[in-house]
C-alpha cells in the first residue's frame, strides 16, 4: 500500500499499486508532481495520476516489454518520457503516456532529463573503475545543479565526480569512507547542500555535507 500526503492541505490518499507480487523499489514523481511512476521487480512500470489526492488514484498507462526488474527511473523535464534501468543492465526510454518504448535515435538525443540516477549509458561511463564487475557500482545521482555526480559501490565507498556527464573512461573522483557494507543508494537534498547515502548490511544512513 502507498500513502500519498499533500503537505500543504494535509489531505491523504491510499492506493495499492497494480497487483505486484514482488518488491517495488522505485517510485518517481514527474517534475510537476501530478503523476507517479512505480517500478517493480515484476518487470513493470505503472504510471498513476495523483493530481487530486481526494479522488481515487488512477493508473493512466504502463510500460511494456521491460526485460527484468526495475532498478532506477528518471523523468524528462517535460514529463513525457521515462528513463528506466533494469537489473539485467538495460537502459530503456519510454513514452510515459502511451507506454511505448522509444527506439534509439534522434528523438532520444533531444530529451533533457529532470534527474539522473542511472548507472548505465555513455553519460556515466567514467564512474566505472578499471576491472569493475557489472555489479560493483550500485547507485548514482547527479546534483540538481548538474555539476557533481555521486555514486555508491559494493565496497562501501561513496564517490564524487566533479562534473556530469562523466563520459571519459576511469574518470577521477574523490572517495569517502564510513559504510561497512555495500552502498545501496545516494541522493542529494533539494539544494545540493547535503548528500545522503544508504548502506546495505550496515543498516546505516549517512549525511555528508557537500560544501
Amino acid at each position: 500500500m502507498l500513502l500519498l500526503c499533500n503537505l500543504f492541505s494535509g489531505v491523504m490518499a491510499r492506493f495499492f499499486p497494480n497487483s505486484k507480487c514482488r518488491a517495488v523499489p522505485c517510485y518517481r514523481f514527474n517534475p510537476s508532481g501530478d503523476r507517479l511512476a512505480v517500478g517493480s521487480d515484476d518487470s513493470c512500470v505503472d504510471v498513476y495520476s495523483v493530481s487530486d489526492p481526494t479522488k481515487a488514484v488512477e493508473r493512466t498507462s504502463y510500460c511494456r516489454g521491460i526485460p527484468s526488474g526495475v532498478t532506477h527511473m528518471d523523468w524528462s523535464t517535460c514529463g513525457q518520457y521515462l528513463q528506466i534501468s533494469t537489473s539485467s543492465y538495460d537502459k530503456l526510454i519510454y513514452d510515459s503516456r502511451s507506454g511505448r518504448q522509444i527506439p534509439s535515435g534522434s528523438e532520444i538525443s533531444k530529451i533533457t532529463w529532470d534527474t539522473w540516477t542511472s548507472i548505465l549509458g555513455s553519460e556515466v561511463l567514467g564512474i566505472w573503475p578499471r576491472n569493475a564487475d557489472k555489479a560493483d557500482v550500485n547507485t548514482a545521482c547527479v546534483a540538481h545543479g548538474g555539476n557533481v555526480t555521486a555514486t555508491g559501490d559494493d565496497f562501501g565507498v561513496v564517490k564524487l565526480f566533479n562534473h556530469f556527464p562523466v563520459s571519459g573512461k576511469f574518470a577521477g573522483s574523490k572517495s569517502y569512507y564510513g559504510h561497512s557494507a555495500h552502498v545501496t543508494n545516494v541522493k542529494f537534498t533539494h539544494n545540493d547542500e547535503y548528500l545522503l547515502s544508504a548502506g546495505g548490511d550496515d543498516s546505516c544512513v549517512f549525511v555528508w555535507r557537500t560544501q
